[in-house]
């Protein structure tokens, strides 16, 4: 079983991505006051008591008239009403309005009561709000008004397998497409969202996700990578087939991913849930078809290192880790063949990694950044770089996490404003 555990973000960044704290206000201990309201606020409660009993009799008509104009009032303003006050405890109308209210078939496994089983495949749930998918949408706005309005600013959110493979809901789960619904409302005319869940959406009777982990597959990268073509300029014709790049085709397996993991139980299921046991994976992972350098190095210079964008050696003890990007907080890679002066840099977290590789023969440069790993400012770094193309790549659990935003709004330092 792979030793792969990488989903949770605080498991990944430790202290980064703390929340900011917002100065409270203080208060003055003064004795001789506090009894001074104490006793007015009892003559106050004395004499409101006074006054009810004075005029019970007057009370209920008056009550009765008042929500009688407050209902003939909101009837004719559908407008106000429908603005929504979020709360990061339960979901919005906005929500669950649209979700089929048909459920999944399948069950939770008997260990972990949060991981759902349905046809041999693994599924988790989704807890994200409007509150959190506004928030998202807020810092990719900062992101975009720090920089050029020259550079392309575009994001892909790519959703986990339980809104795209199952045929149904599973209880207690929130709408992943309509989080992406409120992330793209609240989105700026300088950010291009990029269409992941409609790209995935029409390939979902193929292998684009893993069985026993919430990963993309490399199929799966391949049409995110299409749905960004347009919007980050690249020529259709100058897109590699599937064909083409199956000619540089690697695989490993068996792997057993996350679920797996999380329902192992020494005595019970000491290789995890049954049926994803016997429903492995295979990792599948293609080499590019073009001439580049990639360099591990640190975004002032200071160090270069050479190295494999594609780790084979690595595959034994964790096939994911022959993805671009795996637990490496910057990348540099320079294509030899291309004539172009356009530069991506890529912003992302483990969800990216089947993604990234695909853009690099379309680009002079691809700079790779990973939220959770790199330290620095990217602010600076875009401009010395003359950067022309940013693309923020990440799952969309990490969207809705009030850490994982705060960490990506970090790396640009003081270039954006709370």
């Amino acid at each position: 079983m792979s030793r792969y555990s990488h989903r949770g973000y605080e498991h990944r960044t430790g202290t980064y991505g703390r929340r900011r704290k917002k100065a409270s206000g203080f208060r003055t201990n003064n004795s001789s006051g506090k009894a001074a309201r104490v006793t007015a606020a009892i003559a106050a409660a004395a004499a409101a008591l006074a006054l009810l009993y004075l005029f019970a009799d007057n009370i209920s008509p008056f009550v009765r008239s008042i929500k009688s104009i407050e209902t003939q009032s909101d009837a004719g303003r559908s407008d106000i009403s429908s603005e929504k006050f979020d709360t990061p405890d339960t979901p919005d109308s906005a929500e669950t309005a649209d979700i089929p209210q048909k459920n999944a078939e399948g069950s939770f496994d008997s260990v972990n009561k949060k991981i759902f089983i349905s046809n041999g495949a693994g599924y988790a749930l989704f807890k994200g709000i409007d509150t959190t998918a506004k928030n998202y949408a807020a810092v990719l706005n900062s992101i975009s008004s720090s920089v050029s309005s020259k550079i392309t600013v575009c994001a892909a959110v790519i959703p986990t397998n339980t809104d795209i493979g199952l045929d149904g809901v599973i209880e207690g789960s929130h709408s992943q497409i309509d989080n992406l619904n409120v992330i793209r409302s609240s989105l700026s005319d300088r950010v291009d969202l990029i269409g992941a869940a409609d790209a995935l959406i029409q390939h979902k009777n193929e292998y684009i996700y893993y069985r026993t982990d919430s990963a993309l597959t490399s199929l799966g990268g391949y049409y995110i990578y299409t749905a960004a073509a347009e919007p980050l300029g690249i020529d259709e014709k100058s897109m590699y087939t599937l064909s083409e790049l199956s000619k540089k085709k690697g695989s490993v397996s068996p792997f057993y991913g996350e679920f797996s993991e999380l329902t192992t139980d020494k005595i019970t299921q000491p290789y995890g849930n049954g049926e994803l046991y016997k429903n492995s994976d295979t990792v599948e992972f293609y080499k590019l078809p073009v001439h580049y350098n990639c360099y591990k190095r640190s975004l002032d210079g200071s160090y270069s290192l050479e190295f494999d964008l594609f780790k084979d050696i690595y595959a034994a003890d964790d096939p994911l880790a022959v993805f671009p990007g795996y637990e490496t907080p910057f990348l540099y890679i320079e294509n030899t063949q291309k004539n172009t002066d356009n530069k991506l840099l890529i912003i992302k977290d483990h969800t990216a990694e089947p993604v990234v590789g695909y853009f690099v023969p379309h680009f002079k440069e691809v700079h790779i950044a990973d939220v959770s790993l790199l330290d620095g400012s990217l602010g600076s770094y875009i401009n010395e770089q003359e950067i022309t193309h940013i693309l923020i790549i990440n799952g969309i659990e990490n969207a809705n996490n009030s850490l994982y935003c705060q960490r990506l709004r970090d790396l640009f330092d003081n270039s954006i404003s709370n």
